[in-house]
């Protein structure tokens, strides 16, 4: 016995399982284990207090996505800190010392009150804060662009991590739509800290859609926007007026009007777009391929096919504008000689790859190589003349003048459209079997095409004809509206952001 009770302490125990159920009031305060005794508890009846059971007590923990929140919102505010060393007064005279604002009168604003602080507390449990400080200070205490790439304009400083995400999200998600960049040689200078100005208003840009398409950067979207737009407007104010123009200016403002539109931002969106296409002739961009210029350099090849590109996006932006709004189209195609860009794949590979000039792809029924973002163009060429035809038609109206080779016009119009649409079934593939987001919007503008070639021609006839025509048209815009939905339809089994992010500018009201 004596052996056996001298052992028995080294035997293993087992903890008895902890009593399920909600203990008091008292316990939990105390930290004592409460014994569930009803009315009243052990300690409740040795502490002489009344015993109280919450049976409503919310589940311990932060709310799901909070820990996350802060951690960003930390490692920003923690890379912020050097940043401010950084910031040195611009000169001061400045014509935008006060806060840059957008009034939007169809209802996109972007604020420019700024009243947080770094000293705020921080967020509750209860009511996560995810979003950036806001970051509206004025150009005139906006830091000089000599310094580090991380701080733009007072904009918040992101880690190089953050960046190369951004930038990769950009190439997966908005390029297969807007087809202006060559990758590597973005990022050979993107990486760089020293840039020029007009560079790192195309990095900003670059980061504003790209997180705008983000899940994990929604909330940095307003502050970059924010930025870009004030540093392109302060760069355009200060700068030389005689100086050379970027490319990259150009680029960063398609990208802005881009993002204003997908935002519903239509009228910024249209101005954005104005200034594209005014620094577009400014550089003549629009005969870069003309005889009379001396032939390009090999090593200026990639550079040379990034503006033909950078040409014929604008020239995109402009007919679809002015195709939602009967507006005069700004780009004229009928003195433009530079060559349609190359394929994407050969541009990104650097091949030297000589497109054709617009006037011979619209009548070619065999093109040699192909191209859904050069397709997109030519058929917005047809509906941009379809909608010239229409509006020189009303000032002939107003004159007293009809145009008698009106019908002829048209008729020639159809015969090209008809063409387009046989070479994108016969050349292409399905839209229903590949998922590019440009080849895509193809077919749904040819569709719409034919939509807006029956508007313009319908308004005419009914005046010139007996309007047989309009019938047959009429029949045929049904159809294509039909097709429309039915690519819509389609789209819905891609992933959303497979989606060409152009579509944001509908062709047709």
């Amino acid at each position: 016995m004596a052996s056996t009770a001298h052992r028995q302490p080294s035997r293993p125990t087992t903890r008895q399982r902890q009593r399920t159920g909600r203990a008091c009031e008292e316990c939990r305060r105390r930290k004592l284990r409460c014994d569930g005794q009803q009315p009243r508890c052990g300690v409740c009846v040795d502490s002489g207090v009344t015993c109280e059971v919450n049976s409503q007590r919310r589940p311990r923990g932060p709310k799901k996505g909070y820990l996350t929140a802060l951690r960003n919102r930390v490692a920003m505010l923690e890379t912020r800190l050097p940043a401010q060393h950084l910031v040195g007064p611009l000169s001061e005279f400045n014509p935008l010392s006060t806060p840059l604002t957008n009034d939007h009168h169809d209802g996109c604003s972007v604020s420019s009150a700024s009243s947080r602080s770094d000293s705020n507390p921080p967020p509750t449990v209860s009511e996560p804060d995810m979003s950036l400080p806001n970051t509206t200070t004025s150009v005139s205490s906006a830091p000089s662009f000599a310094t580090c790439s991380k701080d733009i304009g007072g904009a918040e400083p992101i880690t190089e991590l953050v960046q190369a995400e951004l930038n990769q999200l950009y190439f997966d998600r908005v390029h297969p739509s807007i087809q202006i960049l060559h990758q590597r040689r973005y990022l050979g200078w993107a990486r760089n800290a020293a840039k020029k100005t007009s560079r790192r208003c195309l990095q900003y840009a670059v980061w504003t859609l790209a997180s705008l398409l983000s899940a994990q950067f929604q909330h940095l979207q307003d502050s970059f926007y924010q930025e870009t737009k004030r540093t392109l407007e302060f760069s355009y104010l200060s700068g030389d007026s005689n100086a050379p123009v970027d490319t990259e200016e150009i680029q960063a403002w398609i990208l802005i009007a881009t993002y204003e539109s997908m935002r519903t931002f239509h009228r910024s969106a249209w101005m954005s777009a104005g200034r594209a296409f005014r620094l577009v002739q400014l550089m003549r961009l629009h005969e870069i391929d003309s005889p009379t210029k001396p032939p390009v350099p090999e090593a200026d090849l990639v550079e040379t096919e990034e503006k033909r590109r950078v040409f014929w996006m604008a020239y995109f932006l402009d007919h679809l504008l002015s195709m939602r709004n009967n507006w005069p189209i700004t780009l004229n195609e009928h003195v433009i000689c530079t060559r349609l860009p190359a394929p994407d794949m050969e541009f990104q590979s650097g091949q030297p790859v000589l497109g054709a000039f617009l006037s011979e792809a619209i009548m070619d029924v065999m093109p040699q190589t192909t191209s859904p973002f050069n397709e997109c163009v030519i058929l917005a060429t047809i509906c941009g003349r379809s909608l010239f035809h229409a509006q020189q038609y009303s000032v002939r109206f107003v004159y007293g003048e009809l145009a008698p080779n009106w019908t002829d016009q048209h008729q020639w119009l159809d015969n090209v459209l008809t063409n387009r649409l046989q070479i994108l079934s016969q050349y292409y593939p399905s839209p229903t079997q590949i998922c590019d987001p440009m080849l895509s919007f193809a077919h749904i503008m040819g569709q719409a095409s034919v939509i807006h070639l029956y508007k313009g021609m319908a308004s005419v006839v009914w005046a010139v004809d007996d309007g047989a025509w309009v019938v047959e048209y009429q029949r045929r815009a049904l159809s294509a509206a039909q097709e429309i939905v039915k690519l819509a339809k389609g789209l819905t089994e891609f992933n959303f952001f497979k989606v060409c992010h152009t579509a944001s500018l509908p062709c047709n009201d």
